[in-house]
């Protein structure tokens, strides 16, 4: 069973988590350490928008404050795989 710190919310995709207090998004990896992800500045390659970029599945996927912000502890599902 994993067990996060409180206050943290699955995001749509695997592996990151949304901090509703700190307002940051944390990756978790196999040794199951969380780790702040950098937000990058607006710019043209990111819409111009607060967003920050994850991987899923090998491509490059945004994740924009907006919908972030907007995430409830209730909304949180973590799948698990069974072995």
């Amino acid at each position: 069973m994993v067990t996060l710190p409180k206050d943290f919310v699955a995001t749509k995709y695997d592996g990151y988590f949304w901090h509703l207090k700190e307002q940051k998004l944390y990756s978790i990896k196999v040794g199951g350490i969380l780790r702040p992800l950098v937000k990058p500045r607006p710019s043209k390659y990111n819409y111009g928008q607060d967003v920050y970029q994850v991987s899923n599945l090998g491509k490059s996927r945004f994740l924009f404050m907006d919908e972030l912000v907007q995430l409830k502890a209730k909304d949180s599902i973590i799948k698990v795989e069974k072995a």
